[in-house]
Order: C-alpha cells, then structure tokens, then sequence
C-alpha cells in the first residue's frame, strides 16, 4: 500500500511540474517578521505570511542549515510562498536549529502556537508541519512535543535522531522526500520512515530521481498533498 501511495504521489508531482497555469497570488505576497519569547524568556523569531483570506489552515516550517533568517527565507521561498497562500494556508516560519529542537523544543513550539492560536482563530487546529534537511529532522522533534495539534509532516528530506518513541504520531500522514543523489540521507530517511510505519503512522516515503540534497518540488504539488491528507 505505500508503494502505491508513492507512486500517487509522485505522479502528481510530475504532473505539477507539467502545469501551464500554475495557481498564484492575485496580490502581492507580504511577509513580516515577529519576535516571540519562550516560557524560558528566550526570543524566538517567526516569518508569518497570510492569505488574503482567512485563513484556513497553517503551514509550520523549519529551515535547512543552521536556521537563521536568511536560510529561512530561502526555505519559504522555495515551497511556501505561492501556492499555499494562494491556496487560504498562512505560513510561519520558525527561525531556528532544527536539531536543537530535541533539548527545549517543547518551549519553541507553546510560544508558535500560542501566537498561532491568537492570530488565526479558526485555521489553528488544521496545523501541517514541514521541515528539509536540519529542519526535517527538527520537524519530527517539534511534532513530538505537541503531537495533538499536527495534522500532517512533510519532511523533504527529513530523518528522526531522537531515541523517544514515535508512537504518538500514530495515525498521522506524513510524506517523506529525498533525493535519490543524497548519500546517506536516503537510508536514514527510509530508516525513519520504517519507525514511523511501526509506530502506525500513515507513512508515503519517495526517492526523488536524479536529485540531491535540495530538493525541487513544485509548491502545487505541496499544496495538493496537504488538501488530500
């Protein structure tokens, strides 16, 4: 079954790439910068983009790299700021080390939500958390903190190094993408995908052809995924 779900999926992905109209912004996207601070009195910077409607779910990403601003921006860049505001979905995006969301990464994730539940009333309870490369792996940390308020994971490319169980994320659906050119990446990715089967999560794993470590994935096909969860 989830040889078949990967083949689903990466068809629409194809298919994504083909698309002659693909769905955008009718206004200009804004983003702007908000300082949070955690129960532990430390500053946590966000990138927020809203729809021009209310919005309808929230997407929560974390960054590749060392998680600064600019790494940041470029994650957004890449895979959320088009189609899922287009699509009614507010991004944040959450300035920080992905792997360091294992030690203290329960404070960094009341503080987001917490502003997420004052700033899209209505959309919060529709959360999907993305993450690629640091930021897939913090992306599986930060799901584990507040299992009950994530409605879905993409990881692209993403792996679990913690040694809690992943029992909590039962029942989830979460995509998993790597490229078929990124080392040792593609079995630590698969590794953490066979967890998460055993844990009873809904689990559709992808070896992207002839890509590397930064994946090339349409924002539609993001976008589809999430409204077909």
């Amino acid at each position: 079954m989830r040889a078949a779900r990967a083949v689903a999926s990466f068809a629409m992905i194809l298919l994504a790439c083909g698309a002659d109209d693909p769905t955008g912004p009718e206004t200009p996207v804004t983003l702007e910068w908000v300082t949070l601070t955690t129960a532990l009195d430390e500053p946590v910077n966000i990138a927020v983009i809203r729809p021009s409607v209310a919005a309808r779910g929230v997407v929560v990403a974390f960054p590749w790299g060392r998680g600064d601003s600019d790494l940041l921006l470029g994650l957004i860049d890449a895979y959320w700021d088009d189609a899922a505001p287009a699509a009614g979905y507010a991004v944040v995006g959450v300035e920080v080390y992905g792997p360091g969301m294992s030690d203290g990464g329960e404070y960094v994730m009341a503080a987001v939500l917490e502003w997420i539940d004052a700033n899209f009333v209505g959309a919060a309870n529709d959360i999907v958390m993305t993450g690629a490369s640091a930021g897939g792996i913090g992306v599986f940390h930060a799901a584990l903190t507040v299992p009950d308020r994530v409605g879905g994971i993409i990881a692209m490319p993403g792996r679990y190094e913690g040694g809690a169980s992943l029992a909590p994320l039962a029942g989830l659906p979460v995509w998993m993408m790597v490229g078929e050119e990124d080392g040792n990446w593609v079995d630590r990715s698969q590794a953490t995908a066979d967890l998460l089967e055993v844990a009873g999560a809904d689990v559709t794993h992808e070896v992207l052809p002839a890509q590397g470590h930064v994946l090339i994935v349409p924002q539609d096909a993001l976008v589809t995924w999430i409204e077909g969860r």
